[in-house]
Protein backbone atom coordinates (compact mmCIF):
# COMPACT_ATOMS: atom_id res chain seq x y z
CA UNK A 1 0.00 0.00 0.00
CA UNK A 2 1.33 3.40 -0.83
CA UNK A 3 -0.61 6.52 -0.55
CA UNK A 4 0.03 9.98 -1.32
CA UNK A 5 -0.89 13.55 -0.10
CA UNK A 6 0.33 17.22 0.45
CA UNK A 7 1.01 19.28 3.78
CA UNK A 8 2.32 22.85 2.43
CA UNK A 9 5.20 22.52 0.41
CA UNK A 10 5.52 18.56 1.45
CA UNK A 11 4.45 15.58 0.02
CA UNK A 12 3.64 13.33 2.68
CA UNK A 13 4.47 9.33 1.46
CA UNK A 14 2.41 6.72 3.36
CA UNK A 15 3.36 3.37 3.15
CA UNK A 16 3.46 0.03 4.50
CA UNK A 17 2.50 -3.94 4.31
CA UNK A 18 -0.91 -5.12 4.23
CA UNK A 19 -2.33 -8.35 5.93
CA UNK A 20 -6.12 -9.15 5.04
CA UNK A 21 -6.41 -5.26 3.80
CA UNK A 22 -5.39 -3.88 6.86
CA UNK A 23 -2.25 -1.95 7.36
CA UNK A 24 0.08 -3.82 9.45
CA UNK A 25 2.55 -0.75 10.30
CA UNK A 26 2.30 3.05 8.68
CA UNK A 27 6.12 4.09 7.40
CA UNK A 28 6.48 7.89 5.98
CA UNK A 29 8.84 9.19 3.40
CA UNK A 30 8.88 12.74 2.09
CA UNK A 31 9.55 14.79 -0.60
CA UNK A 32 10.60 18.32 -0.52
CA UNK A 33 11.95 20.29 -2.98
CA UNK A 34 13.37 18.16 -5.15
CA UNK A 35 14.79 15.64 -2.17
CA UNK A 36 13.74 12.66 -1.03
CA UNK A 37 13.86 11.88 2.96
CA UNK A 38 14.01 8.47 3.24
CA UNK A 39 12.61 5.85 1.33
CA UNK A 40 10.39 3.36 3.50
CA UNK A 41 10.49 -0.69 3.10
CA UNK A 42 11.30 -3.17 1.29
CA UNK A 43 7.77 -4.79 0.56
CA UNK A 44 6.46 -1.84 -0.71
CA UNK A 45 9.08 -1.51 -3.58
CA UNK A 46 6.49 -2.19 -6.86
CA UNK A 47 3.94 0.66 -5.74
CA UNK A 48 7.33 2.59 -4.63
CA UNK A 49 9.21 2.18 -8.03
CA UNK A 50 6.15 3.77 -9.56
CA UNK A 51 5.77 6.56 -7.57
CA UNK A 52 9.46 7.47 -7.85
CA UNK A 53 9.46 7.34 -11.66
CA UNK A 54 6.15 10.08 -11.54
CA UNK A 55 8.53 12.63 -9.23
CA UNK A 56 12.13 14.22 -10.27
CA UNK A 57 14.37 13.53 -7.39
CA UNK A 58 17.50 15.44 -7.23
CA UNK A 59 19.03 13.58 -4.06
CA UNK A 60 17.85 10.81 -1.40
CA UNK A 61 18.75 12.21 2.63
CA UNK A 62 17.80 9.61 5.19
CA UNK A 63 17.36 9.96 8.64
CA UNK A 64 18.90 6.48 9.69
CA UNK A 65 19.77 3.34 8.04
CA UNK A 66 16.78 1.03 9.54
CA UNK A 67 15.22 -1.09 6.79
CA UNK A 68 12.16 0.40 7.21
CA UNK A 69 14.27 4.10 5.80
CA UNK A 70 16.39 2.64 3.67
CA UNK A 71 14.31 -0.07 1.72
CA UNK A 72 14.00 1.73 -1.50
CA UNK A 73 17.31 3.23 -1.92
CA UNK A 74 18.31 0.84 -4.96
CA UNK A 75 15.95 2.95 -6.90
CA UNK A 76 18.22 6.00 -6.99
CA UNK A 77 21.14 3.83 -8.48
CA UNK A 78 19.22 3.07 -10.94
CA UNK A 79 19.23 7.02 -12.02
CA UNK A 80 22.67 8.01 -10.71
CA UNK A 81 20.86 9.77 -8.20
CA UNK A 82 22.80 10.32 -4.90
CA UNK A 83 22.04 9.02 -1.38
CA UNK A 84 23.25 10.74 1.55
CA UNK A 85 23.24 9.34 5.21
CA UNK A 86 25.49 10.11 8.17
CA UNK A 87 28.76 8.23 8.42
CA UNK A 88 27.92 5.91 10.78
CA UNK A 89 25.19 4.51 8.86
CA UNK A 90 26.81 3.87 5.68
CA UNK A 91 28.16 0.41 6.58
CA UNK A 92 24.39 -0.92 7.05
CA UNK A 93 23.60 0.27 3.38
CA UNK A 94 26.52 -1.44 2.21
CA UNK A 95 25.55 -4.63 4.20
CA UNK A 96 21.86 -4.73 5.24
CA UNK A 97 22.64 -8.36 7.09
CA UNK A 98 24.71 -5.90 9.65
CA UNK A 99 21.16 -4.70 10.83
CA UNK A 100 20.64 -8.44 12.60
CA UNK A 101 16.55 -7.92 11.38
CA UNK A 102 14.68 -10.49 13.86
CA UNK A 103 12.01 -12.35 11.49
CA UNK A 104 9.32 -10.12 12.30
CA UNK A 105 11.23 -7.37 11.28
CA UNK A 106 11.86 -8.68 7.96
CA UNK A 107 8.18 -10.31 7.49
CA UNK A 108 6.99 -6.58 8.45
CA UNK A 109 9.17 -4.50 6.63
CA UNK A 110 11.30 -6.84 4.41
CA UNK A 111 15.36 -7.13 3.86
CA UNK A 112 16.90 -4.08 1.70
CA UNK A 113 19.41 -4.75 -1.31
CA UNK A 114 22.80 -3.56 -0.44
CA UNK A 115 23.39 0.26 -1.58
CA UNK A 116 26.18 2.80 -1.67
CA UNK A 117 25.67 6.05 -0.07
CA UNK A 118 27.52 9.17 0.85
CA UNK A 119 28.28 11.16 3.87
CA UNK A 120 26.10 14.00 5.66
CA UNK A 121 27.85 16.98 5.87
CA UNK A 122 26.04 19.73 8.04
CA UNK A 123 23.39 21.16 5.33
CA UNK A 124 21.80 19.95 2.62
CA UNK A 125 20.65 21.93 -0.55
CA UNK A 126 17.56 21.65 -1.94
CA UNK A 127 16.58 23.54 -5.02
CA UNK A 128 15.35 26.93 -2.50
CA UNK A 129 16.26 25.76 0.46
CA UNK A 130 18.90 24.40 2.84
CA UNK A 131 18.19 21.51 5.51
CA UNK A 132 20.25 21.99 8.36
CA UNK A 133 21.58 18.71 9.37
CA UNK A 134 20.95 17.46 13.14
CA UNK A 135 22.69 14.93 14.66
CA UNK A 136 19.99 13.02 17.05
CA UNK A 137 21.40 9.84 18.35
CA UNK A 138 19.21 7.39 20.40
CA UNK A 139 17.03 5.69 18.25
CA UNK A 140 20.33 4.49 16.25
CA UNK A 141 23.84 5.91 16.42
CA UNK A 142 23.22 7.11 12.70
CA UNK A 143 20.09 9.22 13.61
CA UNK A 144 19.63 12.42 12.16
CA UNK A 145 17.11 15.07 11.70
CA UNK A 146 16.55 18.08 9.27
CA UNK A 147 15.36 21.48 9.97
CA UNK A 148 14.55 24.12 7.31
CA UNK A 149 14.36 26.90 9.47
CA UNK A 150 12.47 29.42 6.56
CA UNK A 151 9.05 26.92 7.12
CA UNK A 152 9.95 25.55 10.05
CA UNK A 153 9.67 22.00 9.04
CA UNK A 154 11.51 19.40 11.18
CA UNK A 155 11.83 16.27 9.85
CA UNK A 156 12.43 13.80 12.34
CA UNK A 157 12.47 10.05 11.30
CA UNK A 158 12.47 8.20 14.65
CA UNK A 159 12.92 10.68 16.97
CA UNK A 160 9.59 11.63 18.00
CA UNK A 161 7.63 8.56 17.94
CA UNK A 162 4.58 9.58 19.77
CA UNK A 163 3.85 12.03 23.22
CA UNK A 164 3.51 8.75 25.35
CA UNK A 165 6.51 6.51 23.63
CA UNK A 166 5.90 3.10 25.84
CA UNK A 167 8.58 0.96 24.44
CA UNK A 168 12.47 0.57 22.75
CA UNK A 169 14.07 -1.66 20.91
CA UNK A 170 17.18 -3.36 22.91
CA UNK A 171 19.67 -1.35 20.87
CA UNK A 172 17.72 2.42 21.68
CA UNK A 173 19.43 4.69 24.34
CA UNK A 174 16.45 6.24 26.48
CA UNK A 175 18.75 9.06 27.01
CA UNK A 176 20.31 9.83 24.24
CA UNK A 177 17.02 10.12 22.69
CA UNK A 178 15.86 12.42 25.50
CA UNK A 179 19.13 14.53 24.75
CA UNK A 180 18.10 14.69 20.99
CA UNK A 181 14.49 15.43 21.68
CA UNK A 182 15.71 18.43 23.64
CA UNK A 183 18.31 19.38 21.11
CA UNK A 184 15.24 19.41 18.55
CA UNK A 185 12.81 21.48 20.72
CA UNK A 186 16.05 24.30 20.94
CA UNK A 187 14.64 24.57 16.98
CA UNK A 188 11.43 25.69 17.88
CA UNK A 189 9.72 24.11 15.45
CA UNK A 190 6.20 24.57 14.02
CA UNK A 191 5.90 21.44 12.21
CA UNK A 192 7.02 17.83 13.00
CA UNK A 193 7.18 15.19 9.69
CA UNK A 194 7.73 12.16 11.40
CA UNK A 195 8.69 8.75 10.84
CA UNK A 196 5.92 6.74 12.23
CA UNK A 197 3.00 9.61 12.61
CA UNK A 198 3.49 11.65 9.16
CA UNK A 199 2.86 15.56 9.77
CA UNK A 200 2.24 16.62 13.38
CA UNK A 201 1.13 19.95 14.20
CA UNK A 202 2.03 21.90 17.09
CA UNK A 203 5.74 20.44 16.51
CA UNK A 204 7.27 22.02 19.53
CA UNK A 205 4.81 21.29 22.44
CA UNK A 206 4.30 17.89 20.92
CA UNK A 207 8.22 17.39 21.76
CA UNK A 208 7.99 18.73 24.96
CA UNK A 209 5.09 16.96 26.08
CA UNK A 210 6.99 13.83 25.25
CA UNK A 211 10.17 15.19 26.98
CA UNK A 212 8.25 15.54 30.29
CA UNK A 213 6.24 12.56 30.15
CA UNK A 214 9.56 10.48 29.79
CA UNK A 215 11.53 12.99 32.36
CA UNK A 216 8.30 11.72 34.56
CA UNK A 217 8.89 8.10 33.58
CA UNK A 218 12.47 8.03 34.54
CA UNK A 219 11.72 9.43 37.72
CA UNK A 220 9.63 6.47 38.25
CA UNK A 221 11.54 4.00 37.53
CA UNK A 222 14.68 5.02 39.14
CA UNK A 223 12.48 5.71 42.64
CA UNK A 224 11.55 2.30 42.19
CA UNK A 225 14.99 1.36 41.47
CA UNK A 226 16.71 2.43 44.72
CA UNK A 227 13.67 0.74 46.31
CA UNK A 228 15.29 -2.56 45.54
CA UNK A 229 12.73 -3.78 42.56
CA UNK A 230 13.99 -5.85 40.12
CA UNK A 231 13.93 -4.03 36.52
CA UNK A 232 11.23 -6.78 35.51
CA UNK A 233 9.35 -5.92 38.42
CA UNK A 234 9.31 -2.36 37.58
CA UNK A 235 7.90 -2.93 33.97
CA UNK A 236 5.14 -4.79 35.25
CA UNK A 237 4.50 -2.05 37.82
CA UNK A 238 4.26 0.90 35.68
CA UNK A 239 3.49 -0.64 32.35
CA UNK A 240 0.50 -3.02 33.22
CA UNK A 241 -0.77 -3.67 29.92
CA UNK A 242 1.48 -4.90 27.13
CA UNK A 243 1.49 -3.32 23.37
CA UNK A 244 0.43 -5.32 20.66
CA UNK A 245 4.16 -5.40 18.64
CA UNK A 246 5.68 -5.92 21.82
CA UNK A 247 3.71 -9.08 21.45
CA UNK A 248 4.55 -9.93 18.12
CA UNK A 249 8.13 -9.12 17.88
CA UNK A 250 8.40 -11.48 21.02
CA UNK A 251 9.59 -8.44 23.19
CA UNK A 252 11.96 -6.96 20.75
CA UNK A 253 9.97 -3.64 20.91
CA UNK A 254 9.18 -3.81 24.46
CA UNK A 255 8.34 -1.52 27.24
CA UNK A 256 11.01 -4.05 29.48
CA UNK A 257 13.76 -2.59 27.11
CA UNK A 258 12.50 1.00 27.85
CA UNK A 259 12.83 0.47 31.72
CA UNK A 260 16.53 -1.77 30.96
CA UNK A 261 17.54 1.39 29.01
CA UNK A 262 16.13 4.00 31.83
CA UNK A 263 18.72 2.19 34.36
CA UNK A 264 21.58 0.76 32.30
CA UNK A 265 22.35 3.67 30.34
CA UNK A 266 21.79 6.02 33.48
CA UNK A 267 24.30 4.13 35.01
CA UNK A 268 27.04 4.33 32.14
Amino acid sequence: MLKTSFFKQVMIIKMGRTLFGKLLYPVYSFYFDGVLIDTGCWHCRFEFSSFFNEITVDKVTLTHSHEDHIGNVWLAKQKNIPVYVDEKGIPFLQEPKKLNMELYRKITWGVPLKAEALALKNTVETRNFTLQVVKTPGHSPDHVCFYEPENSFLFTGDLFLGEHQRILMATEDFWKILDSLKTVIALKPKYLFCGLNGVVLKANEVLQNKVKYWEDLAYKVLNLKEKGLKVEEIDRLIFKKKSLISIVSGGSFSSLNLVRSIINNREQ
